[in-house]
């Protein structure tokens, strides 16, 4: 086991060995996602019955267009489905479709074998621990 006391390489390693590695799994299951729409779908199932643009830009701190242009490209996959907001004329309420339900299942199974290969042989102590730790540095980030 190769130990780098270095926490931006580590950081760095790790978040592109899973995102890699996630993105291959998915593409294992034959499913033509990139990173940004599995991310997205994530969301918009996370906030069901639906959510708005402007939830998801405040979520990811992404510019409106580039979330704009990925829920143009879902929906065009019939991903997901565009209703008009019941108190907002101007929004609209982004929610996953039935095709987008199932595909975001397979998904899951996808990202589940990641999950399951990443945390072999670390203990759930160690992990919620992990966790803890990621979301405290992940608040002292934001604060700026």
């Amino acid at each position: 086991m190769r130990t780098d006391s270095d926490i931006r390489n580590v950081l760095w390693q790790l978040a592109f060995q899973f995102k890699v590695s996630t993105k291959h799994a998915i593409r294992q299951y034959g499913l033509n996602l990139n990173g940004m729409h599995v991310r997205m779908l994530h969301m918009i199932q996370a906030a069901e019955p639906g959510c708005t643009a402007n939830q998801l830009v405040t979520t990811t701190g992404r510019d409106k267009g580039q979330i704009t242009r990925v829920i143009k490209e879902l929906e065009e996959m019939a991903l997901i489905e565009r209703t008009p907001h019941p108190a907002d004329r101007r929004s609209q309420i982004v929610a996953l479709s039935d095709h987008g339900q199932a595909l975001m299942a397979r998904t899951r199974e996808a990202e589940d074998q990641v999950k399951a290969r990443l945390l072999k042989g670390v203990s759930k102590k160690d992990v919620d621990t992990f966790v803890a730790i990621g979301h405290q540095m992940l608040e002292n980030l934001r604060q700026d």
